[in-house]
């Protein structure tokens, strides 16, 4: 029962729709008890019997009292009760007593009115009127608790709960369609935060959904008008720098002294590094620089990035755990790039007293994932999501020591996502970061 119970309040919790239509359940019962109550309460008014029901009541007491006799027979006050539905109490010098032992009293009944033309009072018992009759000897109470209804049949009651069902089923389908629009804006945010910024929520209704429809679609024009916008521009401006960059190095080569030679040709690379991995991620979005999948072993593009490396000063790369083989469809030059781009990231921030950068190779049921991790500082965990983003770096300083642009792992997101894969960041502010590399195993 526990479960059954958390599992719908879960979904009630995140259903729109089943808690409109609960509103609109509790509005319609508490709206019907609300009619129902006021109309006993104004039993509480003076004029009781000058309305139409008083009169009518009056008139059918008048009737029952001359059925059960005087003195009052209580056999015949008990087979009233049956098939009217009036509870009757009798209190008086001879004998008390009712057809029901849950009756009030007649001295605490509280009394509103009294006939004009007879010994008739009225009172209130539950919101449910009370006609008492005196005379001399005795008082009799009649409670109009309900009205006796006939035997129901089985088949009428299931047809009425099947009515019942039928109306709440349509209400609840009818608020579902209303609020469809809804379910459009849920999957547009989505697909836009998965980078589908094309995508165009359905606006089918003049309403405010979809007016809200429309101002989603018009806020994700303007987001894809400015990501192209800036797209193109660093495109631009990538190209236009490659003729200065040329030029630059053909007039470096003219610089006599060999220290200032040295500075002005490591600048020169390190802009050329940034153009190219520009030019990269255009090629990548453009319809003509899409991937050239060949079978290729990964292991050995690994081994192969890994040994361009050995001869380096600093941290040591060493693949730890690995397959013999592993032979997916790879595009081997931008895979190639992927890992250069993250093991010089984890040359450059891990401290190699510490050990070398470990390489683990694994393939899964639906995934083949490479792990490198360095011994680093880490990454702090509210830079983590941004950490893919083009231009973004942890260190704001871009020092000598740990420079580049903010591009290369930007660029490893692309050619991953490219592959149908994924880069993922897990960091240990004490054991380093570990970036995932999931290649899918078509």
């Amino acid at each position: 029962m526990t479960k059954s119970w958390q599992r719908f309040h879960g979904f009630f919790r995140r259903s729109i729709f089943l808690k409109l239509f609960v509103v609109y359940l509790l509005t319609a019962v508490v709206l019907l008890g609300g009619l129902r109550a006021f109309k006993f309460w104004t039993l509480d008014e003076g004029n009781f019997f000058q309305t139409p029901w008083g009169r009518i009541l009056a008139h059918q007491a008048d009737y029952l009292l001359g059925e059960i006799g005087s003195p009052p027979d209580p056999e015949k006050a008990r087979r009233i009760a049956e098939e009217w539905g009036v509870q009757i109490r009798v209190e008086g010098s001879g004998a008390s007593w009712s057809t029901d032992s849950r009756l009030p009293s007649i001295p605490s009944l509280r009394i509103h009115d009294s006939h004009a033309q007879s010994h008739f009072q009225a009172s209130r018992f539950r919101f449910h009127p009370v006609i008492i009759a005196n005379d001399d000897a005795q008082r009799v109470a009649l409670f109009f608790l309900h009205r006796p209804s006939r035997n129901v049949d089985a088949w009428m009651l299931m047809l009425l709960i099947g009515m019942i069902a039928a109306v709440l089923t349509g209400s609840y389908w009818g608020v579902r369609w209303v609020l469809r629009p809804v379910g459009w804006l849920n999957t547009g945010a989505k697909e836009i935060a998965k980078g589908n910024i094309d995508h165009q929520v359905s606006v089918r209704s003049p309403d405010e959904l979809g007016r809200l429809a429309e101002s989603f679609n018009d806020m994700a024009q303007q987001v894809r008008e400015m990501i192209h916008a800036r797209d193109r521009l660093l495109v631009d401006v990538s190209h236009e720098l490659r003729s200065p960059l040329t030029r630059m190095k053909v007039a470096v080569e003219f610089v006599q002294a060999p220290s200032t030679k040295e500075k002005l040709q490591q600048e020169i690379r390190e802009l050329e590094i940034m153009v190219a991995e520009l030019l990269e991620s255009e090629r990548l979005a453009s319809q003509g620089g899409q991937l050239h999948l060949v079978a290729t072993d990964l292991v050995s593009i690994v081994k192969e990035v890994v040994g361009t490396y050995a001869s380096q000063e600093g941290a040591e790369a060493r693949l730890v755990v690995s397959p013999r083989s592993l032979v997916l469809p790879l595009d081997r030059q931008r895979v190639q790039i992927v890992f250069r781009n993250l093991l010089e990231n984890a040359m450059k921030y891990s401290h190699p007293e510490k050990g070398p950068i470990e390489i683990r190779i694994t393939a899964e049921t639906d995934f083949a994932c490479v792990a490198i991790r360095d011994h680093g500082p880490g990454i702090p965990l509210d830079e983590q999501s941004r950490i893919f983003e083009p231009f973004y770096r942890v260190d704001l300083s871009r020092t000598r020591e740990t420079g580049g642009y903010g591009l290369g792992l930007n660029l490893v997101k692309k050619i991953m996502e490219a592959h149908g894969g994924e880069a993922v960041l897990s960091c240990s502010s004490d054991r380093g970061s570990t970036f995932i590399l999931k290649f899918p195993i078509r």
